[in-house]
């Protein structure tokens, strides 16, 4: 599972010891696709509602697919 959470302007994935094996990463390559495209669609209020402000979500939402 993916939260959206701001630790440092980046997505934190809520599983143990935050590992991801090769045949795990095209799948987490598109949750965090989908995450950031989420966040980007979402206005200043649903952003301050997850503890966001515009300019990180929009910062983040911004980076590839493969940037953690």
């Amino acid at each position: 599972m993916v939260a959206i959470t701001k630790d440092a302007g980046a997505f934190v994935a809520t599983r143990p010891h935050n590992t991801v094996s090769l045949m795990d990463l095209p799948r987490e390559w598109y949750k965090r696709h989908d995450l950031r495209k989420r966040l980007g669609l979402m206005d200043a209020r649903m952003l301050r509602d997850i503890g966001w402000n515009v300019y990180d979500a929009r910062r983040e939402a911004a980076k590839p697919f493969w940037k953690a």
